[in-house]
């Protein structure tokens, strides 16, 4: 009995693993995640790029430092986003996605609407 004990939990952890791994968010859900969480406009699919708009004026902000890392079971993403010609906008983001949702984990933020 012990034995059928021993290998049913190894098969709940195996089918656990695999569902966490399947699920993690990848690249394009950050992009994803970032329109949907700013008001933004993503122009690649990493997001290293975005647009927002301030009246009639388009504002373009790009990545000046971050990581990715896709790990086995969590993504974790850390970007510093600055406009260059006008420093006074700026988000600096560092999120966690595990399971399909991506936290925010620590957030400055300036000059840019949320939704």
């Amino acid at each position: 009995m012990r034995k059928w004990t021993w290998l049913l939990l190894l098969v709940a952890l195996i089918t656990a693993a695999s569902i966490a791994v399947i699920l993690k968010p990848n690249e394009a859900d950050f992009a994803s995640w970032m329109e949907e969480t700013y008001e933004i406009q993503c122009l690649d699919e990493r997001c290293s790029a975005f647009r927002i708009e301030e009246g009639d004026e388009k504002i373009l902000l790009q990545s000046m430092r971050g990581g990715y890392s896709p790990g086995i079971f969590q993504m974790k993403v850390h970007e510093a986003y600055r406009n260059l010609d006008d420093p006074s906008y700026y988000l600096e983001l560092e999120v966690a996605g595990f399971v399909g949702k991506i936290t925010i984990e620590e957030e400055k933020v300036n000059r840019i609407n949320k939704r």
